[in-house]
């Protein structure tokens, strides 16, 4: 491909995806080359091993967790994704402060997939979790958990309860928590005794608040 050719197609997939993989641009005919070149003469940043955005472009604090959720699956577009659910979801923590819920911090990225993904990157934590597509939310072009299921993984988690309460408040002051849901959800997530008990300080929460809702 031409170098000019080259450069409207980078223009193009930055377009569509903001920070954008290797692989996807390769599906574009934009060789490694090419964005090696691109990120010579500043065209390109690296926001990550294999991913990349446009310099100049306005950049955001959730740039990195981007990058890492599409290399998850880095051929992929992201318009691919959200048309068919994978199971890949944002949660634990870092949804948590991406709902601007409890005293979480962004990082280490909180990162959830049906089966275990090898990575080496060191500002992600994964783990293997089933999330169904109706537990999450497209924000601002990654799946999100939901606020019941947040709070539910925040104790799977191991996070500690005081912090989970928080986030409940949090969740319930912004009107975000479906208390049949994540009722539901209690029930569902807490098939085993161990799982149960870490719940438990979630489930207190849920039933202080619906006593409160009913006096």
């Amino acid at each position: 491909m031409k170098y000019a050719n080259n450069i409207a197609a980078i223009d193009e997939l930055s377009a569509s995806e903001g920070v954008f993989t290797t692989a996807q641009a390769q599906r574009l005919g934009i060789s490694r080359n090419a964005l090696s070149h691109a990120c010579k003469v500043g065209r390109l940043e690296r926001v990550a091993h294999g991913a990349y955005r446009l310099s100049g472009a306005p950049s955001s604090e959730t740039d990195e967790l981007a990058a890492i959720w599409k290399l998850t699956a880095s051929t992929a577009f992201s318009w691919e994704r959200q048309a068919k659910w994978d199971g890949v979801a944002v949660g634990g923590s870092t949804a948590a402060w991406l709902l601007g819920i409890g005293d979480f911090h962004l990082s280490p990225y909180r990162i959830y997939a049906p089966e275990r993904i090898n990575s080496k990157i060191e500002s992600a934590r994964f783990g293997v979790r089933n999330v169904d597509e109706g537990d999450m939310a497209w924000m601002g072009g990654l799946p999100v958990t939901r606020a019941e299921r947040t709070l539910a993984d925040l104790c799977l988690d191991c996070e500690d309860p005081s912090l989970v309460e928080g986030a409940f408040r949090d969740a319930a002051a912004q009107g975000l928590i479906d208390s049949t849901k994540l009722g539901s959800l209690l029930d569902e997530l807490g098939e085993s005794k161990r799982r149960a008990a870490l719940l438990e300080p979630l489930a207190r929460a849920l039933s202080a608040s619906d006593q409160k809702g009913q006096s």
